[in-house]
């Protein structure tokens, strides 16, 4: 950091930071998150956003999946219910085949009242039906494929799911 950089506050590099990310500019974005986790471990932006998620999709982006857990994990010691992070954590669970957690945060994300969560419900109860799927457990995925499937019943990934399941049931 040169003697400006020491100047801004966690706010002014959060921001330079999303600046960074929208750009893309992920070298910038890190350096960025990181300078706000340097000044304020706990920092969280006005709209509730932090450092940590951040730095987590970048990771996960690029491959680094146990990177991208511990920096969800972060987010999420910040804020319990912080939608992005959990469903960032689950996925990367969900790649890593850890099933059970994948499942735990992906309903956790249900469990955010509809009316501020801006995950599409179709879409969170299919993460947990395929994570059954993938561990086979065929009544599981059947029960959540099928709620998936009445959220949205013309999507052909949803409705291939509850079928194939149904098969394996057979």
């Amino acid at each position: 950091m040169d003697n400006d950089d020491t100047l801004r506050s966690a706010a002014d590099w959060f921001n330079e930071g999303l600046r960074c990310f929208n750009k893309p500019d992920g070298l910038g974005a890190v350096r960025a998150f990181e300078a706000v986790v340097e000044i304020d471990s706990a920092f969280r932006h006005k709209d509730g956003d932090n450092p940590y998620f951040y730095l987590g999709k970048i990771s996960e982006i690029e491959g680094r999946l146990n990177d991208a857990i511990l920096l969800y994990s972060r987010a999420l010691a910040l804020d319990p219910y912080d939608e992005e992070s959990l469903i960032g954590r689950g996925s990367c669970y969900t790649v890593k085949k850890n099933h059970e957690l994948a499942v735990a945060d992906f309903k956790k994300v249900l469990d955010i009242p509809p009316e501020v969560r801006n995950a599409p419900l179709k879409h969170v109860l299919y993460a947990i039906a395929e994570n059954y799927r993938q561990q086979k457990d065929w009544p599981n995925a059947l029960y959540w494929g099928e709620k998936a499937l009445a959220e949205d019943p013309d999507n052909y990934r949803h409705q291939e799911l509850v079928s194939e399941v149904k098969k394996q049931m057979k």
